[in-house]
């Protein structure tokens, strides 16, 4: 296993960790709400934010741990030259569906993180709730880099699987 395999596979079991966060925060507010009439402002942007970031970087952690889905119905029954071709046809397409996943992703951040008024004043997107965060900015960036990540895992995961191959 290699660097970038358990890098990814360390990031996607600490964001794992957000969904038992996202439970006990939304326990926390339904009591607050229901049983003190005290909602919070916070907990729904929040667990937007922990659950996006968490989703986002799910397909890298499969691609790493080498559980991503796959559909071998046709290819197991393949010989070793059509296999090596099926694998770089589906690994290219992903490859041009995560560039342009990242590229899009990469100028949604720019648009929606990256901004600043005339006199220089940090004016990201914002969610336009009461609490009125740049969640939508940070949300728009981890799927910049988890698409990213998950175009690195699957370029370094194809080379692996090719060099295993000759």
């Amino acid at each position: 296993m290699n660097f970038v395999d358990k890098y990814t596979l360390k990031l996607g079991r600490i964001l794992a960790w957000g969904f038992i966060i996202i439970v006990v925060m939304m326990t926390y507010e339904v009591v607050a709400r229901y049983g003190f009439n005290a909602p919070t402002i916070w907990a729904h942007e929040i667990a937007g934010i922990i659950a996006a970031t968490a989703f986002v970087f799910g397909g890298a952690y499969c691609m790493a741990d080498d559980s991503h889905m796959r559909v071998t119905a046709i290819a197991d029954h393949l010989g070793p030259k059509m296999t090596i071709l099926v694998n770089l046809v589906s690994a290219s397409a992903g490859i041009i569906y995560l560039t342009g996943l990242a590229f899009s992703a990469w100028q949604m951040t720019n648009n929606s993180l990256f901004k600043f008024t005339a006199d220089g004043t940090w004016d990201p997107e914002r969610s336009g709730s009461t609490w009125n965060t740049p969640s939508p900015s940070f949300i728009k960036f981890a799927l910049f880099v988890g698409t990213t990540l998950f175009l690195i895992v699957l370029i370094q995961k194809l080379f692996q699987r090719q060099i295993q191959t000759d």
